[in-house]
């Protein structure tokens, strides 16, 4: 086995990333034994990656936390009362029925993260690129979307505006419209991307192995361009069963960050952020103009304001076993239970005190409100 630096240091004495890379040999032979010649032998014959010890570290490297370096805080497209969601780098799902929907909750994202200001979103993307591609639709109807994107931002609708790109893709194979897909995010590198049809990009959406491959490569590809991309799938067919269909709908409920659910009552549609892996934004509404256009609905009462509880649920992990803290003391464990920034944690202690989740008495530094 090739050897590597150790260094004597104590175990409590802080660690060198950068140690762990060194090394006090030459580069590797043919003649070097690799990791994996011994998972030839014994118990372990089935076993063998394909990978180099030389790959093996590198990814090492790469994936390695070092809690010297910053690790920002999600960057979002879009915010709700202060409370980010769709961040950049990530995967995302919309999921309804059929004809429920999911295209006009697109296009409320859309034309929101674009600078609609008719809904409760705030745009956090400068000058954004945005591109929607639909497996689906004929172009008639998928320009159709572009158009009601268009009037939602008062942009005319005689021709197509830069920033906003819209793609039928209904007459390629699905691998065509796969490549194609990641050919032009490549290319254009938008801040957000929505997949309209993501099981017109395989074969079989119960298939273990491709499900997963194309949620994976998506994901990375997300990561690697930062764009949030959302991708549209329908929920299983039986009026009670929410969830996203096929081992497709599976993978992509695990690996994305935010999940959104359009449910039709009516002449309303409903929208519940189903999963997230940040902050939750609250329930909304919306319904359609005489155009169909959509137009914003209510946000649903008696749902706990998603900053506010978030907030507060932290507090509660902060002073599990405390009943006071110094602010500096505060502001520390907040970040650490918060997994946040010390900057992110003074605004939301400041949020904290001024909706009364703290108090502050000056002999014994701040508390949890009864």
């Amino acid at each position: 086995m090739s050897s590597y630096r150790r260094d004597n240091r104590k175990s409590s004495e802080p660690i060198d990333i950068n140690d762990l890379w060194k090394e006090d040999r030459p580069k590797r032979t043919n003649t070097d034994t690799d990791i994996n010649d011994e998972w030839e032998s014994g118990e372990n014959k089935e076993r063998k990656s394909k990978f180099s010890d030389f790959d093996l570290e590198r990814m090492m490297k790469d994936s390695l936390i070092d809690l010297s370096k910053n690790y920002p805080d999600p960057i979002y497209t879009l915010s709700m009362s202060d409370v980010g969601f769709l961040p950049l780098g990530e995967i995302h799902g919309i999921k309804a029925k059929s004809k429920n929907g999911k295209s006009y909750l697109c296009s409320i994202f859309i034309a929101s993260i674009l600078g609609c200001k008719s809904f409760p979103f705030v745009s956090k993307a400068e000058n954004p690129v945005v591109v929607y591609f639909d497996t689906e639709q004929n172009k008639r109807n998928t320009a159709r979307l572009v158009k009601r994107v268009h009037k939602m931002l008062g942009w005319g609708i005689e021709k197509s505006h830069t920033g906003f790109y819209a793609l039928s893709l209904r007459q390629f194979s699905k691998e065509e419209r796969y490549d194609l897909i990641v050919y032009l995010l490549k290319k254009w590198k938008p801040k957000a991307a929505f997949i309209d049809g993501i099981a017109d990009l395989i074969q079989n959406f119960n298939d273990n192995e491709e499900s997963d491959d194309a949620i994976e490569d998506l994901g990375r590809l997300a990561q690697e361009i930062d764009c949030s991309i959302c991708m549209i799938l329908h929920t299983n067919k039986a009026k009670d069963d929410h969830n996203m269909k096929g081992h497709l709908g599976s993978f992509l409920t695990q690996k994305a960050s935010d999940v959104y659910e359009v449910v039709k009552k009516g002449n309303t549609f409903n929208v519940t952020q189903t999963e997230c892996k940040n902050a939750p934004i609250a329930d909304f509404s919306f319904s359609l103009d005489s155009e169909g256009v959509p137009v914003m609905g209510n946000v649903v009462e008696g749902k706990p304001d998603s900053k506010n509880e978030s907030i507060r649920k932290i507090l509660i992990r902060v002073f599990a076993d405390k009943e006071s803290l110094s602010y500096k003391e505060l502001v520390e464990s907040y970040a650490a239970h918060g997994a946040c920034s010390e900057p992110t944690a003074k605004r939301r202690i400041k949020d904290a005190m001024d909706n009364g989740l703290l108090i502050f008495n000056d002999n014994k530094g701040y508390s949890m409100s009864s």
